[in-house]
């Protein structure tokens, strides 16, 4: 299932939301997030059964952070795994049809993620981000040779990390269309009006 319709990714933690959750999320899909990820660390099956219901009443893929199993048994969209999770080759076999993102720091990995069969990629921190405690972020030349690595991969490639509509400009003229974000949206006073402002880019 490749998502190269798919343009802004949201990393939802309910959590980190700095109003109700579930309005936050609704207010987001409504305004244009196209993909969202259920990111939380601690075990809460009625949260994600909730997001993933949420996601369905719009229309949007619901991906899992890390954990191929919940994925699968609880009839998610995928999953997303970094460097240090289960191997992506792996995480293939596991997932069957359904989706398989990667996170991706370098060209190299970007190919291997292809090669393993993911079916998009995540790159940054392109930014610095407290979220993930990165304190720098890629160069321009990084974030370019990532982009063409993704091209030269056919991935649909999301940057990450420390995004807002500031960092939008810079992107688009480095050749990013997509992106993932967390606290833009979920820390704003009014998700609906962030996620349209991202939206305008993309």
């Amino acid at each position: 299932m490749r998502l190269f319709e798919r343009r802004l990714y949201l990393l939802f933690t309910p959590s980190l939301c700095a109003a109700d959750p579930w309005q936050t999320l609704e207010l987001a899909l409504g305004a244009g997030v196209d993909l969202v990820q259920w990111r939380c660390k601690e075990a809460n099956r009625a949260g994600f059964e909730r997001a993933r219901e949420t996601c369905r009443r719009f229309g949007v893929p619901l991906i899992v952070n890390d954990d191929v199993m919940l994925a699968m048994r609880g009839r998610a969209a995928g999953a997303h795994i970094g460097q240090t999770d289960m191997p992506a080759d792996a995480a293939r076999k596991v997932l069957v049809e359904r989706c398989l993102g990667v996170s991706t720091h370098a060209p190299a990995e970007i190919a291997a993620a292809a090669a393993a069969g993911a079916d998009y990629v995540g790159f940054g921190p392109c930014y610095p981000t407290s979220t993930k405690g990165y304190q720098v972020g890629k160069t321009p030349a990084e974030i370019e040779a990532a982009v063409a690595a993704a091209q030269q991969a056919n991935l649909p490639l999301f940057a990450i990390g420390g995004i807002t509509k500031a960092e939008l400009p810079q992107l688009r003229t480095l050749g990013v269309d997509r992106i993932a974000v967390c606290s833009t949206i979920l820390q704003s006073d009014d998700p609906a009006k962030a996620t349209a402002e991202l939206r305008r880019w993309l």
